[in-house]
């Protein structure tokens, strides 16, 4: 068993940022339709102003996989990082998941690679 999250660290103006988050709002419901999306948010680094970090939880790599290949991926991606002045896309898996004072050490698959959206 594993759990595989979608991650995007954007650097966003301070007088961009309402719009960012608006413009990422929309996103993410359109996020909350795919299948596979267990659940999408977003964050702002409280000791980095203007940094802000979207995750999502997925089901596995073929939910991201199909997600990044849906035709309005990038046009729905497009409308947020036009608002950063950086971004940074990237996949993580859960190595180990601690609860209600126990740990639990999962198993990613060892072949799992970057999941790039099609050129």
């Amino acid at each position: 068993m594993y759990e595989i999250f979608t991650y995007g660290r954007f650097e966003v103006e301070p007088e961009d940022e309402d719009a960012f988050v608006d413009a990422w709002s929309q996103f993410a419901i359109w996020i909350s339709r795919r299948p596979g999306n267990r659940s999408v948010r977003l964050m702002r680094d409280v000791r980095n102003t203007g940094r802000l970090v979207s995750v999502g939880k997925w089901d596995d790599a073929e939910a991201v996989r199909a997600f990044k290949s849906e035709p309005d991926f990038k046009e729905q991606l497009g409308l947020i990082v036009k608002l950063a002045k950086d971004f940074e896309p990237t996949e993580l898996v859960t190595l180990v998941k601690a609860t209600d004072g126990t740990s639990e050490r999962l198993s990613p698959p060892d072949e799992l690679e970057p999941i790039h959206a099609p050129t």
